[in-house]
């Protein structure tokens, strides 16, 4: 009976405090994004000219993929991002906007915002792509990167279980030391002898 009731406990418990899994919401992470590019290219606003108002544009489309009152965010970031932008040109954009928010692909975003590969990499942009580098080429260069960390991940693992490094294990290796030419016998008979031995 105590038993039950402790196993009847641990469930209660684990179900209380089990992680509730938030679903993926692919538009904050380019919100996020986006954040981050503008950021490194303009500092803490953007600029008062036709670029400033395209990523404005751009920005307000994302935020209205967002659940809740898209209108009230996008003039938040607004005065936060562009506090030169005046209300009316603010209200016509979060119109244009809310009446049919717009997506972009990878390569279709990039080519509007003109991100290069550099820019990519340098603001740790995943969702959007490079107009100087195709995305064949950014998933195979992503794939060499991978292959490298692997290989090195590997090569620290068995250094720590105490694998000898390849020079070293070469220089002492049965094919470098030769011992059945100090014994005068062929390489076959020195094995075979070597193996005599060890079935004893």
């Amino acid at each position: 009976m105590a038993d039950d009731r402790r196993l009847a406990r641990r469930r209660d418990i684990k179900r209380r405090y089990r992680k509730r899994k938030t679903p993926f919401s692919f538009s904050a992470l380019r919100i996020a994004e986006l954040r981050r590019l503008f950021a490194h290219r303009y500092g803490y606003s953007l600029p008062d000219d036709d670029a400033g108002r395209e990523d404005c544009r751009i920005m307000a489309h994302h935020i209205a993929q967002r659940p809740g009152d898209a209108s009230h965010r996008i003039r938040m970031w607004l005065e936060v991002q562009a506090p030169w932008m005046d209300a009316d040109e603010c209200e016509s954009l979060i119109a244009s906007v809310i009446a049919k928010p717009l997506r972009w692909r990878a390569d279709t975003l990039a080519r509007r915002l003109n991100v290069t590969d550099a820019e990519r990499r340098r603001s740790h942009l995943t969702t959007i792509g490079a107009v100087d580098k195709s995305k064949a080429e950014r998933l195979a260069e992503r794939k060499a990167r991978k292959r490298d960390r692997d290989r090195l991940r590997r090569q620290r693992q068995r250094q720590t279980e105490g694998a000898k490094p390849r020079a070293e294990y070469e220089a002492q290796s049965l094919n470098r030391t030769k011992p059945w030419e100090r014994l005068g016998m062929s390489r076959r008979t020195w094995y075979r002898a070597r193996q005599a031995a060890l079935q004893w």
